[in-house]
């Protein structure tokens, strides 16, 4: 659970809830913006492609007011 997103160095929010996995799976759920994010793959090792700070950025992009 992200406390203070400006530590994190990751666009999120307070209280966000989220798990990486090894094969650089992501899920994520964010309160505040009423948002759940499922994302499956199997890239091995998970540093392979840069993928999950890629996807997270293009959500939020993707999120209007």
């Amino acid at each position: 659970m992200t406390i203070d997103p400006a530590l994190s160095r990751v666009v999120c929010s307070e209280s966000e809830i989220t798990w990486g996995g090894a094969a650089s799976t992501a899920f994520w759920i964010d309160q505040r913006e009423e948002l759940a994010v499922a994302f499956y793959t199997q890239l091995l090792p998970s540093s392979t492609y840069r993928i999950r700070p890629q996807l997270r950025q293009l959500v939020y992009q993707a999120v209007t007011g």
